[in-house]
């Protein structure tokens, strides 16, 4: 069974809902009506912006490596708090070493959630499971399952 994605429905609601909104100031407007619409094209523009930028494009991100990215091990190197919690369990940045395909070692980071059970398992000097993108080595998700 197919999985609804419900983000994509709300968006797509969200921009029908824009799209009346605007041409319904267009037709009813007043003197100022061009000046309405240029406004709400900008601020709805600008938040459809940010919210893709913030918190659309990780999680495509993240989905998209979970499925298609490379297996592979890296080592920590440092491990910092980015003084964000999802559920009480906090975000932290990982600077990871990881060797490419010619075998070379390289450094990248990653954020990701730890929870509060595997808290040890993120120190440095461990090695963690992640997934590499195919493209862009540096674009690396620890795989935590």
């Amino acid at each position: 069974m197919k999985k609804i994605r419900w983000d994509l429905i709300g968006i797509l609601g969200g921009v029908a809902g824009v799209i009346i909104a605007i041409i319904a100031v267009l037709k009813n407007g007043g003197p100022n009506k061009i000046y309405i619409a240029i406004a709400m094209v900008v601020v709805f523009g600008s938040m459809g912006y940010i919210m893709n930028k913030f918190l659309w494009a990780p999680r495509n991100n993240l989905r998209r490596l979970l499925n298609s990215g490379i297996p592979g091990k890296a080592k920590i190197l440092e491990v910092h708090d980015t003084n964000v919690a999802v559920n009480n369990n906090p975000q932290v940045r990982l600077v990871l070493e990881l060797k490419n395909n010619n075998g070379e070692l390289y450094t990248t980071d990653c954020k990701t959630i730890v929870s509060k059970f595997k808290s040890n398992y993120f120190q440095q000097g461990k090695e963690v499971n992640v997934k590499i993108d195919p493209v862009n080595e540096k674009n690396v998700i620890v795989d935590v399952s």
